[in-house]
């Protein structure tokens, strides 16, 4: 391999090196980053299940240590205008994040850097690496000074009100040097895992927001917490210390593989060039998305008078990403390694197969995580964020939010798998423009809704119209790319091994009952939604306690009952899922075959 010879052409080993184009590291790069984040990279053998209890591991651990920094949050600063004002300047460094931090970079990088390591040439890796560090920073640290040059031409004047505007522009400034080093640390996080080091790397998120909790308790012992607009100066000055130690935290790690790399430009570097050409795609993908995230923000704070609106659905939505993070995000990324083989096998049926299963189990366990969140949005908003600087009306605004906002968790929940699916046969174009179509189906709706009485409740069900569109559009979509494939599944004389389970063949019956499926878990969840509403309701306030004690036993009362009340009525009717679900936990009973 010296010299940068390419080795012999043998069959299984030297050919995946060759392919660094940029059109197969854009295809390549999804499939790659989905194995590390299921924590499926370089471990054969573990079953689906067993990657979506990894994912919803380490998911859990961050979204619960969010979500007590959420709880703080509001405990301080309430549905203020600084808070407004904070929630906004965040939204700027969170799209950053996400198109070059964990979105289009960190997936264009993977495949690359796994290759480098393929050939163990440790001078190529770190030229590549400095040289992406070198165009981060630069790049980077260019656009925070624009876009806060740009904040500090613009008349606050112009604003309805001016004095949130200079808020928004100040915390800004503090916040979006932030994005430089959380970009940098998902490189080094990428590299890690390429190199299967993934203990690091996956406390990170839950560092940072311990992090910033942290900070959030020092405000709180001290006199800062009576000056609402200089204790959030002072948090924002927190969070972009956090950025800093996510990359500071990873350098030992990276030196003892040898692989910190000194700042560099060396633009002809082919991994380089084909990591930019790879970006492209992905990076629109992904800024579809983000941008109308922002949209929602600013509109919320357009169209909707006085103060609150921009926080009202900022603490919903961060509690709606709870339970997605654990249902939809969970499943569908541990299923994307079996489509991708099975898209790359040409095994069509067997992708149908598993996704209409698997799009039956998101149904199970979606339908009643929506049911229970919207029966008790607003026992369980008022136990997270009713401190004593929110008032009544905003934490009914922001029930009202969640209780809206669970229409769309089963639809996000699937539209995952689907792209997903589409990823795995080696198309990003289609979903991307079926995602760019839904992002103008929302603008338009959210513009619409948010002037009802609905108010910022409106940008949950306009998210939800999209959502729909967005399904159906790639239902549609799917069902021509795949025509024909179920009945090659029923035609399928093979039952697959008890790892592949999601993918069985469909029988005439299975098909038929696919629908009846769906509107069972409905009922079930519906009455499982009402059970634990109706337990809250008789609870609370029953116990001569007063506050949040009061609520924590309602709610967690509540939530009990309706998984007794779910989990019963599925075992008494014998829901084919329940069974579906146990027999997915159990491993291989035997070690499948090595791939020739």
């Amino acid at each position: 391999m010296s010299g940068g010879t390419p080795e012999p052409n043998v069959e299984g080993s030297a050919a995946p090196e060759l392919a660094l184009s940029a059109d197969n590291i854009a295809a390549e790069s999804v499939r790659i980053e989905e194995d590390r984040r299921s924590g499926s990279f370089e471990s054969p053998g573990r079953s689906v299940i067993g990657s979506a209890i990894v994912v919803s591991g380490a998911t859990f651990v961050s979204r619960i240590t969010g979500l007590a920094r959420d709880v703080m949050l509001a405990g301080l600063f309430g549905f203020s205008r600084e808070m407004d004002a904070f929630f906004l300047a965040f939204t700027v460094p969170n799209l950053f994040r996400k198109l070059f931090g964990e979105g289009a970079l960190s997936s264009a990088t993977i495949p690359i850097l796994t290759r480098y390591r393929l050939k163990g040439d440790l001078a190529a890796t770190r030229t590549f690496l400095g040289t992406l560090s070198t165009v981060l920073i630069f790049g980077l640290g260019a656009i925070t000074l624009i876009v806060v040059g740009l904040t500090y031409v613009m008349d606050p004047a112009w604003f309805d009100d001016p004095g949130k505007f200079q808020l928004f522009r100040k915390y800004l400034a503090v916040l979006l040097p932030y994005v430089v080093f959380i970009c940098l640390a998902a490189l080094q996080t990428g590299t890690l895992n390429c190199w299967s080091r993934f203990g690091v790397p996956a406390l990170v998120p839950a560092l940072a927001n311990i992090g910033w909790i942290v900070v959030l308790v020092l405000i709180w012992l001290t006199p800062l917490r009576a000056d609402t607009e200089r204790a959030v100066m002072i948090m924002a000055l927190g969070v972009l210390a956090t950025g800093v130690m996510q990359w500071a935290v990873q350098l030992p790690s990276l030196g003892k593989l040898k692989l910190l790399a000194r700042p560099r430009l060396a633009l002809s570097e082919p991994g380089v060039r084909d990591t930019f050409k790879a970006m492209a795609p992905m990076l629109f993908a992904l800024a579809v998305f983000q941008v109308n995230t922002f949209l929602d923000q600013v509109l919320a704070e357009f169209l909707i008078e006085g103060n609150g609106a921009v926080s009202s659905y900022s603490y919903a939505s961060r509690l709606f990403q709870f339970p997605l993070g654990l249902v939809g995000v969970a499943l569908g990324t541990a299923m994307f390694p079996l489509m991708s083989r099975f898209a790359a096998d040409n095994q069509l049926e067997k992708l149908t197969a598993s996704l209409l299963n698997s799009a039956r189990l998101i149904a199970f366990i979606a339908f009643p995580a929506a049911a229970g969140l919207a029966a008790l949005a607003y026992p369980i908003t008022h136990l997270l964020f009713g401190g004593p600087n929110s008032d009544a009306e905003m934490l009914r605004r922001s029930a009202m939010v969640v209780a809206v906002l669970c229409i769309s968790l089963p639809i996000v929940s699937v539209i995952s798998l689907l792209t997903k699916a589409f990823y795995a046969l080696r198309d990003h174009r289609t979903p991307t423009r079926i995602a760019l179509l839904s992002v103008i189906v929302n603008v338009v709706a959210n513009v619409i809704l948010l002037q009802t009485p609905l108010l910022e409740a409106g940008l949950a069900l306009g998210t939800a119209i999209s959502g729909a569109v967005n399904l159906v559009l790639l239902v549609w979509m799917l069902k021509r790319r795949l025509k024909g494939t179920i009945l090659e599944s029923m035609r399928a004389a093979a039952i697959p091994q008890v790892s592949e389970r999601l993918a069985q063949p469909f029988t005439p019956s299975a098909l038929r009952s696919f629908p009846v499926s769906l509107v069972r878990s409905l009922l079930l969840a519906a009455l499982m939604g009402v059970a634990a509403f109706a337990v809250q309701a008789a609870l609370y306030g029953e116990f001569g306690l007063i506050g949040r004690a009061s609520r924590v036993l309602s709610v967690f009362a509540a939530v009990a009952a309706g998984m007794v009340v779910y989990a019963g009525m599925s075992m008494v009717i014998k829901a084919p899922e329940v069974t579906q679900i146990l027999s997915l936990r159990k491993r291989r009973a035997t070690t499948p075959p090595a791939a020739s």
